[in-house]
């Protein structure tokens, strides 16, 4: 099963993957999954799959019920309005995305200097401090997460209220 391709071949593991496959029996079921379908996907998908399946989903819209906003803010600008935004009401259980691990845990300090509980997640920190992070952000004792994209994919918790791009996603 080769998930996430699409990110694999951005980070540059298509020696390793094709390594992988030589090693494996000719006879074999291989299933591939990718968010994009890329000429560079498109080729993988046609050099290593038979007879292969493809599913496609359409793009999904929000969800009902979902409202999203937009804020234009300069670059000096964005902690402030940040903490001022967590200070609202109804700011229970927000995930907050930013593109550095540094970021995430200046963000974290930032936030909690201005009254309000947040930890960070990030590749820099162990599983431990990851699985205490999370485990205090679901039960609601940090009601801000500031993460990095390591929390975008797998995350499965209930009642988050709102979610922050800080940083535009790349």
């Amino acid at each position: 099963v080769l998930d996430e391709a699409d990110r694999m071949l951005d980070m540059g593991f298509l020696p390793d993957i094709k390594r992988i496959l030589a090693a494996l029996p000719a006879e074999r079921q291989t299933m591939l999954f990718s968010a994009t379908m890329s000429p560079r996907i498109r080729a993988l998908a046609e050099e290593i799959l038979r007879d292969p399946e493809m599913v496609t989903v359409d793009r999904q819209k929000p969800a009902s019920g979902i409202e999203q906003s937009v804020y234009l803010v300069a670059q000096d600008r964005k902690t402030p309005l940040l903490t001022k935004l967590l200070q609202r009401e109804g700011m229970d259980s927000v995930l907050v995305f930013v593109r550095r691990k540094a970021d995430a845990d200046r963000l974290a300090r930032a936030v909690r200097r201005a009254g309000v509980e947040a930890t960070s997640i990030h590749a820099d920190r162990s599983q431990e401090e990851r699985f205490a992070a999370l485990e205090d952000f679901r039960t609601g004792r940090c009601p801000v997460l500031v993460a990095t994209d390591v929390a975008a994919r797998g995350l499965d918790i209930d009642g988050i209220s709102h979610v922050i791009n800080f940083d535009v996603p790349y």
